[in-house]
């Protein structure tokens, strides 16, 4: 398990004041064959600093049932994304299982999909996407350094869905001339369950 201590969150801040919580934890276990750390589940939150309820949050199920494996929550109402879209003014860089305990439906209760068990958003994202929309305060290499990192994530994940589809990597290296002799037990998909959901 990879949480927070404490877990009440990193505060994120705007012009030195806290505006926003940042909260994630991650569930791993072994791959298939024993050789990688895979993501079971993971959930990562955004909340106002004065509120325990997330305006947002990613989450991820390795094993889903009848949801999309990486998908998003809307928790905010209007008025809390107006509160924090307010507080930062005009200096962001871009413009500005349903019902509750009383049977409501709610924003917050749609799953929306995120690319699949590999193509999902990282952390890094999820960073840069609070600098961008929030202005939170960050070091003057923060860019850079969620790049680097980020393309790190998707080579690895790139690897993971080759491993997943041997077969459509020897095709499309082929189409760029490369030459692939397979192993005899070579086969073409090792995980249908994964595919489906890329």
């Amino acid at each position: 398990m990879v949480r927070q201590r404490p877990d009440k969150g990193i505060v994120l801040t705007f012009d030195g004041q806290p505006l926003l919580v940042l909260k994630a934890e991650f569930y791993c276990e072994w791959n298939r064959e024993n050789q990688f750390l895979a993501v079971q589940s993971s959930t990562i939150k955004v909340l106002t600093s004065a509120s325990t309820q997330p305006l947002f949050r990613y989450e991820y199920l390795r094993a889903p049932n009848n949801v999309p494996s990486a998908h998003l929550h809307v928790h905010a109402h209007r008025d809390a994304m107006t509160y924090v879209m307010t507080k930062v003014g005009r200096t962001t860089q871009r413009p500005q299982r349903r019902g509750g305990k009383d049977g409501i439906p709610a924003l917050q209760d749609l799953h929306f999909p995120l690319g699949g068990h590999r193509f999902r958003p990282a952390l890094e994202d999820i960073l840069e996407m609070l600098i961008d929309e929030f202005d939170i305060d960050h070091e003057a290499g923060a860019r850079s350094m969620l790049a680097e990192a980020r393309a790190a994530w998707r080579l690895t994940q790139t690897k993971a869905a080759v491993r997943d589809a041997p077969g459509a990597a020897v095709d499309a290296l082929a189409a760029l001339g490369y030459r692939i002799t397979p192993p005899d037990s070579a086969a073409t998909t090792r995980h249908e369950d994964r595919l489906r959901s890329l």
